[in-house]
């Protein structure tokens, strides 16, 4: 008899919830070099305001401070070579909070090799649910198979969003399906529809085992009368009994 296929499990974009962690990475990253920046600012501001008003000082009085002369000091010399003031800031930042900085890449890095594992984990898992058997990837992309007979519990799983299968064996989890409650449906109808044929192939058989036990109650009834003797009573028991 041909095998028919009942439902099939749907996958979420995994990709998509993945770059999510890359994004609040690259978001915490940008936050931390921004609070560094605007507490390193207002000070390294200040400081080139002061050199820039020095420098425009002994430009307008013709010479340095204590020399007297037309000979740059050390300010005037150096203040000449300093970039504008916005690079200024942003490379003395660089400079002196190199490490603090660096530092800020952490949380980026962190957040996308855990979503690069959080993707390898979870990507490949797949379910297929037919009349005969349940069969599908699991995690790290280990393929299993299960005959629905062998099959006894399911439950659905809240976290993960997927589907939980019983066997003798222990549980299998199929995670992030998208028509879990879907399947959850078609896997509890296939196990009751199985448990149903069960019980008629079981009741098929017992009516005879009933009479069996019966027709052996009244053979005893006879014996503790007398009106048949123990070997008697003994043939007709392996008889019913088929011993």
């Amino acid at each position: 008899m041909d095998e028919k296929i009942l439902i099939q499990s749907e996958r979420y974009n995994l990709k998509k919830l993945c770059l999510s962690f890359v994004i609040i990475g690259a978001i915490i990253t940008a936050l931390c070099m921004f609070f560094i920046f605007v507490d390193d600012m207002p000070g390294r501001a200040n400081f080139y305001d002061k050199l820039s008003e020095k420098y425009t000082m002994h430009k307008n009085q013709g010479f340095c401070e204590f020399y007297y002369s037309y000979d740059l000091c050390s300010v005037c010399e150096n203040f000449e070579e300093y970039p504008p003031k916005f690079i200024y800031m942003v490379t003395g930042t660089i400079k002196y909070f190199g490490f603090e900085l660096s530092l800020c890449w952490i949380p980026l890095l962190a957040l996308a090799l855990i979503g690069a594992l959080i993707y390898l984990w979870l990507h490949s898992y797949e379910l297929t649910v037919t009349d005969k058997r349940i069969y599908g990837v699991v995690a790290w992309g280990k393929r299993v198979d299960l005959p629905v007979d062998s099959v006894s519990a399911i439950s659905t799983i809240q976290l993960y969003k997927g589907i939980a299968v019983s066997t003798a064996s222990g549980k299998i989890s199929f995670l992030v399906i998208k028509n879990a409650d879907a399947i959850y449906e078609t896997l509890n109808e296939l196990l009751i529809e199985r448990q149903q044929a069960k019980n008629n192939v079981s009741n098929t058989v017992n009516p005879q085992k009933s009479d069996d036990v019966e027709q052996l109650k009244k053979f005893k009834d006879l014996l503790d009368s007398g009106v048949i003797t123990q070997e008697e009573f003994d043939a007709k028991k392996k008889q019913l009994l088929g011993l």
